[in-house]
């Protein structure tokens, strides 16, 4: 009776797994993150492409190694926990050109000042929102909550309960952070919300929001 032939390395008999292309599979990793257009865990990835996730991490740090070594226009990003292809921040004026017909209306200076103080002060009630700003700011606040930037996170145990105010998973995105610890001077953070905070405009037009509360008058920020 002849010897039974067993595949190398498996002692059971059964064909062993065939091995993952590294570079496959990091032009697979890199389709999935341009088509998704957001931030993706390597669990994820690891799932969506039925592989492990050392290989992915893997994957993940060669094309990092990859857009640095060819002095890319795009980059790979960790924001929000997750990985996303982002472009080089020294063509942001150039895409605002070509995407100008799609462009979308920055938030008033009222509520870019309110992010502000939400991002750093968090998690901060609405008194103290007010008292640091010396104005209501329960409009910017709203208009904020709208656009996903700002949540509640609870309530303060303290006299009345007011509610706690917090920034998004939205935020770090919009700002390509991957932690609020990652946060930059304040200073400088000040002219980054300037530069890339923006809200919805139908038709792409650089008219006011009318159904931001902020931008109606009588009360509040809406006197700013």
């Amino acid at each position: 009776m002849p010897d039974t032939v067993l595949h190398a390395g498996d002692a059971s008999g059964e064909a062993p797994e065939p091995a993952v292309d590294p570079d496959r599979l990091a032009a697979a990793v890199e389709a999935l993150l341009f088509s998704h257009g957001a931030p993706v865990t390597g669990e994820r990835l690891a799932d969506v492409l039925d592989t492990d996730l050392k290989a992915v991490r893997a994957a993940l740090d060669a094309l990092e190694t990859r857009y640095s070594a060819l002095e890319s226009g795009l980059r790979l990003a960790r924001i929000a926990g997750g990985f996303q292809l982002t472009t080089q921040t020294e063509w942001r004026d150039a895409i605002e050109r070509l995407m100008a017909p799609k462009r979308e209306q920055a938030l008033t200076e009222a509520a870019l000042e309110a992010l502000s103080v939400i991002a750093y002060r968090q998690p901060i009630t609405m008194p103290e929102l007010n008292e640091i700003r010396g104005v209501n700011s329960q409009s910017v606040v709203t208009t904020l909550m709208k656009h996903r930037l700002v949540r509640s996170r609870g309530r303060k145990q303290v006299v009345g309960r007011p509610l706690l105010y917090g920034t998004t998973k939205d935020f770090l995105e919009r700002f390509e952070l991957d932690r609020l610890e990652d946060l930059p001077k304040l200073r400088e953070f000040e002219e980054a919300l300037v530069a890339a905070v923006q809200v919805p405009q139908p038709g792409g037009t650089d008219a006011p929001d009318a159904s931001d509360p902020a931008s109606r008058s009588g009360a509040g920020d809406a006197a700013e």
